[in-house]
């Protein structure tokens, strides 16, 4: 196939990627609104987040060697239609534990959606356009998380939750028709040499990048799950709390636009600086109590991560052989699984048993631990 077919696919799959993620990310982003307003503690908040993750980590992995082994547009038709069904399913919830049971799902949706597409931006992408690549799947989650969660805050504060909840289902219900119709067919992913065995053991030279982002997740996992509810509970609604997200996602896009550069820039300066911006936010964020005290902070964690995430997936995409970038990419994302399950569960109990003040103080010092791990994941010999 030659490098201008591919791109057309390419085309198709950030559309698709855009919907799914608008659905899977808005939904995640509002969840703990939702929650709040049945009455959940910030450990219920944490729970929440940390269920939902569990099945995230354990997909993550389970995902990524599938992908290495079967056909991966038609996994991606399959993992897409799960992430449909499970937006519906959170019509039908009314309490904390029911939101628990599908929280779980929307882990296995997302685990298997957030693999299978960084598994086939790289698989498809001519070599040489790489970055550029990875840099436009990026830009297109990032443009889903960034228009969703104000719309799906004014959709929720005008016609409540259920009909939030099945517009998402709709939005990825598109998806499906695109990956099925523009997307299947057209091209087929299967590793030639299947007989070939992919083990995690082949990654180990991997393993300082992956510990890298640690920090940074187990950050990530706070901003996703408990300061959203935080934001609740200092009496911001649901319309307010998702133009704040959407504004700190905007940022994070607005970054990730700047990829090449920050690639050329080096891994190290990178998140050298992203370290800083996301320990700047959390200690500014003790502090915050209405929309522009807690939209500073925001948009400082939107710039540190908006730096993390592309970096530091260029930096193993480039490194990874490709008949392993599937288990790759699953190790990532179950990375991800395990610092935002983690932070989640960790931090409620923190928040609850102390203070949320104290909550962000600790995640200040978090954040600042990526800088050791990141100097010393760059100065490894490229594997």
């Amino acid at each position: 196939m030659d490098d201008i077919e591919r791109r057309s696919i390419l085309k198709v799959l950030y559309v698709t990627i855009f919907l799914t993620a608008t659905g899977l990310g808005t939904t995640t982003f509002l969840l703990p609104v939702y929650a709040q307003t049945l009455g959940a503690s910030y450990m219920d908040l944490g729970l929440i987040g940390a269920v939902g993750n569990v099945v995230y980590t354990a997909l993550t992995l389970i995902c990524g060697y599938m992908l290495d082994k079967y056909e991966k547009v038609s996994l991606y038709l399959v993992f897409t239609g799960i992430g449909m069904v499970t937006m519906a399913l959170f019509a039908f919830v009314s309490s904390i534990p029911q939101i628990m049971v599908i929280r779980a799902l929307l882990g296995l949706a997302s685990a298997t959606f957030w693999v299978a597409a960084s598994t086939l931006t790289a698989q498809i992408s001519p070599r040489e356009e790489m970055t550029q690549s990875l840099g436009r799947y990026n830009l297109s989650w990032i443009a889903g998380f960034t228009v969703g969660p104000y719309l799906g805050g004014l959709v929720s504060s005008a016609y409540g939750y259920e009909v939030f909840f099945f517009s998402q289902a709709a939005l990825i219900a598109v998806s499906l028709v695109l990956v099925q119709t523009k997307m299947r067919g057209r091209i087929e992913l299967v590793n030639v040499s299947r007989h070939e065995r992919a083990t995690l053991g082949e990654l180990r030279p991997l393993t300082l990048a992956y510990i890298t982002l640690i920090p940074f997740t187990l950050v990530l996992g706070i901003y996703m799950a408990i300061i959203p509810g935080h934001m609740k509970v200092m009496g911001l609604t649901a319309a307010i709390i998702g133009l704040l997200l959407t504004v700190t996602n905007g940022v994070r896009g607005l970054v990730f636009l700047n990829i090449q550069r920050l690639v050329r820039w080096g891994p190290w300066k990178s998140m050298f600086t992203a370290s800083l911006f996301m320990a700047a936010s959390m200690f500014l964020v003790r502090s915050s109590g209405d929309a522009v005290t807690f939209g500073v902070p925001l948009i400082f964690y939107g710039v540190g991560s908006g730096i993390m995430t592309p970096v530091a997936l260029d930096f193993i995409s480039k490194r990874t052989p490709e008949r392993l970038r599937g288990t790759a990419m699953g190790v990532h994302e179950a990375i991800y699984g395990i610092g935002m399950c983690l932070g989640p569960l960790i931090g409620g109990a923190i928040a609850d048993s102390y203070s949320a003040y104290m909550l962000y103080t600790i995640l200040v010092g978090v954040a600042l631990l990526i800088m050791p791990f990141a100097y010393l994941m760059t100065r490894e010999p490229n594997p």
